[in-house]
């Protein structure tokens, strides 16, 4: 029997980037009133005090934004953007529809978006791996790091970091945006993870960010291919399409909206 559940969308943000990038998406939303709720993530890896933290914390984090609306039957599409695809698909285990409605639970995760983000596809799988990381972690240009062998650092994006991130944006705004930066645990950036997006019974789409200069396309393409069914989309943008063209992004969303709630009357 179809229903008409309430609909949530919860974006999941990326290393360094703080709730407000996702500022202008967030009020086209909410004024487009297509979901019932637009929520943004309050990742405990960022800021100047997360050392230690990992992707499983940035992962209940989500689950407990998420909780009050899904117990009352909110159904949620869990945006997860660079970094904030991990703990985006973390977020899912066990919170499908349809594994809290065999709990005997209401709501929950109904698909799961990837922008310019990595995905588990294997066991032991890292954030890092995006960048083709194998034995040894390498880390791009643009981030700083301490010691690989102390526990408990912070990863911090440097002057690349506005190429790197903003590189379709004029440079005064480019500027404005790696200011307001911050450091990110790097135990989130290293935490293996063996919940995987084959373990997941769920729609997955991914939105391809054509002139990223921090995560190539090439790589995000291998990445959402890999992907089972994985539904994908193509902007012409850098890494924060969101923050550049927030017009086009939500009109992605829209489209992915309307295909996920599609039997729903």
């Amino acid at each position: 029997m179809s229903h008409s559940p309430k609909r949530g969308i919860i974006f999941s943000g990326g290393a360094f980037h703080g709730a407000h990038f996702f500022d202008l998406v967030k009020e086209r939303l909410e004024d487009a009133k297509s979901f019932d709720v637009v929520l943004v993530s309050k990742h405990p890896s960022l800021g100047s005090d997360s050392a230690g933290k990992t992707v499983f914390d940035d992962a209940a984090a989500l689950r407990a934004q998420m909780a009050p609306y899904a117990d009352a039957g909110y159904e949620f599409i869990i945006v997860g953007h660079s970094y904030g695809g991990f703990p985006g698909f973390a977020a899912t285990e066990g919170w499908t529809v349809a594994e809290r409605a065999a709990a005997g639970k209401k709501g929950g995760v109904r698909a799961v978006v990837f922008n310019a983000a990595a995905a588990p596809m294997a066991k032991g799988a890292i954030a890092m791996g995006v960048f083709g990381a194998d034995e040894e972690i390498v880390y791009p240009p643009f981030l700083d790091q301490g010691p690989q062998d102390v526990k408990g650092q912070l990863v911090y994006p440097n002057r690349l970091s506005k190429q790197a991130f903003y590189n379709d944006l004029d440079e005064d705004k480019a500027e404005e945006l790696r200011k307001s930066l911050v450091p990110h645990s790097r135990d989130a950036i290293q935490t293996p993870v063996n919940y995987l997006v084959t373990d997941a019974n769920l729609p997955y789409y991914y939105i391809l960010t054509e002139k990223d200069a921090a995560v190539p396309v090439e790589l995000q393409r291998m990445v959402a291919e890999a992907i089972p069914g994985c539904t994908i989309f193509s902007m012409d943008a850098g890494h924060t399409a969101f923050v550049s063209q927030p017009a086009r992004f939500v009109e992605i969303l829209e489209t992915i909206n309307k295909d996920v709630f599609a039997g729903d009357k």
